[in-house]
């Protein structure tokens, strides 16, 4: 059966809407700070941006403590974390737990691994990432932190948090950790988009009334 151009537009028009569009978005690599510390140093993540807690126009936690790839435990002992990308990453500073990111972007994902807890081993092995609507959480993700090598950093593992993107109304995130002792997490590469387009129901509706009349008429001929 042969579709007519009209219905094929259609067609094509109604599986657009219904999958959304995502827009390009913010990748936080924190390897463009204007301040960065010496890469075998660390810093408060707001002395590494002038003074200032928003980055790429997303307000950060001032927890969030910018770090090196150099940097080490001690002069001689292990690297304090592995970023996912050269040669800056982050980690919650002060090791507390529910560090914010305050925006209205979606968080699609973002790297996540354990570090190496100033000799006792790793630090956390649970992050649980949230979803905020002002107070109100609106959906999280939990993810276990891989460790391969007990004692020393690990390579970071992506989060997929792409299930935000079904999210009305978001003001920004939470990022939980499980306690175990050494509280530190290592983090890079926050990956954002705008909001998904939700079709309006009558969008669909409208749409769907367009197909079956096309159809209707296509099968008269």
């Amino acid at each position: 059966m042969r579709i007519s151009k009209n219905l094929r537009s259609i067609l094509v028009s109604l599986a657009f809407v219904l999958s959304g569009t995502t827009h390009a978005g913010v990748l936080a690599t924190f390897d463009d700070l204007a301040a960065p510390p010496p890469v075998n140093d660390k810093t408060w993540l707001s002395e590494a941006n002038n003074n200032s807690s928003v980055y790429d126009g997303i307000l950060w936690d001032s927890r969030f403590a910018v770090i090196g790839d150099e940097y080490k435990v001690s002069p001689f002992g292990q690297l304090f974390g592995i970023p996912h990308s050269p040669h800056y990453y982050v980690i919650n500073g002060d090791g507390s737990s529910g560090l914010t990111i305050t925006t209205g972007l979606v968080l699609t994902g973002a790297w996540f691994g354990r570090n190496e807890y100033y000799g006792y081993g790793a630090g956390a092995d649970q992050v649980t990432i949230v979803a905020l609507s002002g107070v109100n959480q609106l959906s999280s993700v939990v993810f276990d932190l891989p460790v391969t090598n007990p004692g020393q950093p690990e390579p970071l593992s992506f989060v997929n948090t792409g299930i935000f993107g079904t999210m009305p109304g978001i003001t920004g995130y939470r990022i939980d950790r499980r306690d175990t002792g050494g509280g530190h997490w290592v983090a890079d590469d926050f990956q954002f988009s705008e909001t998904n387009k939700v079709p309006e129901p009558a969008t669909i509706l409208l749409l769907f009334g367009g197909l079956i009349a096309l159809g209707l008429r296509q099968n008269r001929h």
